[in-house]
């Protein structure tokens, strides 16, 4: 079975752990500065590895992006980096304790116009490496013209495809970590908002519930969007979590496709339907003040079918950064894209966008 996930993937059983520094990379490739929070251990090499930590590190890595990088291409990259094909760590500075962290942040921040004072932060899903996830956080704020500060929570992946029970139990390992980063960034005076990936949605919505049972109405008050791509997580224990918390942070975006196929498979594994497969798995998911975006006809502009958002430039070009920005705001009167209309949630009613690449976008409610 766990072949199989290698498959979905489309990736080798390879060691995913390096992450070398390639400080001459700085002079072919762009560079994107990706501030990290990562509860991994380091290696005997001193690369951050798939083991648990009991402590949360905080850095910064500079990303250097391959110039003549595609729009949608996912993050190639390498242990021996070729700075005009591979992602690559230019640079990576650790704090020394928290509060250098949070001071690095408020700088860069008050120097931003006060609407981009934001931390958009990326908690990546299963199969993932250290790197993996830095990439991916550098390729979201290129592609989709991000205005405020990329972040990633890095949580101990095994980044194999046979560590899916490993991985969903460092996800569970990985929730006071993220707890704690998010009290620590909202002391910061950052907008916030959090982009979870696959299992990360799960380590997001388990973290969210357990803030409610300590700061009742914290989320809602504190966080100013999630959008979860793909999450990997059962409908049911998505609906208790939700009801835990009784009011999700708004707005609250689901990105669904029905040909994930990585998501089919997990269904078939666990044996019940998954968030990311959208309303068709459960009605009762319309009853949640939820946008669910319906990527499903996009599905073969991408290169993976678990991550169509990020990988079809034909979709990140029609959402033109909206996705994360515009909507991601207080302001309602602007749309999640030009091509929608802009609409207010009705109390307790999911609204769905079905896109497709033809000028026709239909929304039902």
């Amino acid at each position: 079975m766990f072949s199989l996930l290698a498959i979905v993937f489309l990736a080798a059983c390879t060691d995913r752990t390096p992450a070398p520094l390639v400080p001459e990379a700085a002079q072919t490739g762009t560079i994107v500065p990706v501030y990290v929070a990562t509860n991994r251990a380091r290696n005997e090499v001193g690369y951050f590895s798939d083991k648990r930590s009991s402590v949360t590190r905080f850095l910064i890595s500079d990303v250097s992006m391959p110039p003549n990088r595609v729009l949608g291409d996912a993050p190639l990259y390498s242990a021996k980096p070729n700075p005009n094909r591979h992602f690559a760590l230019v640079d990576q500075t650790e704090f020394s304790n928290e509060a250098a962290f949070s001071n690095s942040i408020r700088r860069k921040l008050g120097a931003l116009p006060r609407e981009n004072r934001e931390v958009v932060l990326y908690v990546h899903g299963y199969y993932n490496g250290y790197a993996d996830s830095v990439f991916r956080s550098a390729q979201m704020k290129s592609d989709f013209t991000m205005p405020g500060i990329p972040m990633v929570f890095s949580w101990p992946s095994a980044g194999h495809p046979a560590g899916y029970t490993y991985d969903r139990e460092s996800a569970l390992f990985a929730r006071d970590a993220l707890e704690e980063t998010l009290y620590l960034l909202h002391r910061t005076g950052a907008k916030i908002q959090i982009v979870g990936h696959s299992m990360g949605g799960l380590l997001v919505m388990e973290t969210l519930r357990q803030i409610e049972i300590r700061f009742p109405g914290w989320a809602a008050a504190n966080i100013d969007g999630i959008a979860m791509i793909s999450p990997d997580i059962a409908v049911d224990v998505f609906l208790e979590q939700a009801n835990r918390i009784r009011r999700l942070p708004d707005p609250f975006l689901v990105v669904t496709s029905e040909y994930d196929r990585a998501l089919k498979l997990s269904s078939r594994v666990n044996n019940e339907g998954r968030l990311g497969q959208g309303l068709s798995v459960d009605d009762r998911l319309a009853e949640l003040p939820i946008i669910f975006l319906d990527v499903s006809e996009f599905n073969e502009d991408a290169g993976n079918s678990h991550f169509v958002l990020l990988e079809s430039p034909a979709l990140i070009a029609m959402l033109e950064g909206a996705a994360l920005n515009s909507e991601f705001t207080r302001d309602r009167s602007r749309s999640m894209m030009d091509m929608i209309s802009s609409t207010r949630l009705r109390a307790n009613r999911a609204v769905v966008y079905e896109l497709s690449p033809s000028p026709q976008v239909a929304a039902r409610r």
